[in-house]
């Protein structure tokens, strides 16, 4: 067990890492300004959203991770490839392009910590023409390059998400602190069984499916708020 490999992916970790996740709300600020999103519904709310969006997003976690192995070809173009299909499970324009701001933001960083070869072939194209980044793809990509387990990659992206989310219903809603840390701990084991079900689905993305009307319709409506707190 390397402990530097897990120290070093603790910090990536960090929900509070400067890549600008605390301005994203990912429609939940719509939800929470139209009185759907409550304290008291909150963890039921987020129990389904994992169930749902960060079980799309953990599959392809686990692929863009394995897109970083010795053995993996042609990267660059199972690279966009598995980008642009994750840009096609976002339909609202708002919520995409979050996934994507902080996925180049991410990549920005973590080159400026160390030298990856494999990163820095994304990085070095312009960000215009380049290929599309998702935030959850090169997490994965860097737990690959970190050489930390596919299963505590994807845990400790879960882990983050989710305490980003629960981070801004606390700026959204009557949400204390010692409830938000009780409503984290008691997400963990469906981490856990989210992690589980991405193993047996990532062989195939053409088996993946992501239904939340709900909360894409809310993204798609941020823009309308008189007031608004994030940018999406």
């Amino acid at each position: 067990m390397d402990f530097l490999k897990q120290l070093q992916l603790l910090q990536l970790a960090d929900s509070a890492l400067p890549i600008g996740s605390a301005a994203h709300s990912f429609g939940l600020e719509t939800l929470a300004a139209e009185g759907i999103l409550t304290p008291q519904n909150l963890e039921a709310f987020l129990q389904s959203f994992i169930e749902e969006g960060l079980l799309l997003e953990t599959v392809f976690c686990r692929r863009a991770y394995s897109l970083g192995l010795p053995d993996e070809q042609d990267f660059m173009t199972n690279w966009v490839g598995l980008n642009q299909l994750l840009s096609a499970f976002k339909p609202a324009r708002e919520s995409r392009e979050a996934s994507l701001t902080l996925g180049r933001r991410f990549l920005q960083l973590v080159l400026n910590l160390d030298s990856w070869p494999l990163l820095q072939k994304l990085g070095s194209l312009p960000r215009q023409n380049g290929p599309e980044v998702h935030y959850c793809a090169i997490f994965g990509l860097m737990g690959s390059q970190l050489g930390v387990e596919t299963e505590l990659t994807s845990l400790a992206y879960l882990n983050q998400t989710v305490t980003s989310l629960i981070s801004a219903c606390q700026r959204l809603m009557p949400l204390g602190q010692s409830q938000a840390g009780q409503i984290l701990w008691r997400l963990k084991p469906e981490l856990l069984e989210i992690v589980r079900q991405s193993q047996a689905t990532q062989i195939d993305l053409d088996s993946v499916r992501c239904f939340m009307p709900m909360v894409e319709m809310a993204s798609m409506r941020h823009p309308l708020l008189s007031t608004r707190l994030f940018i999406s």
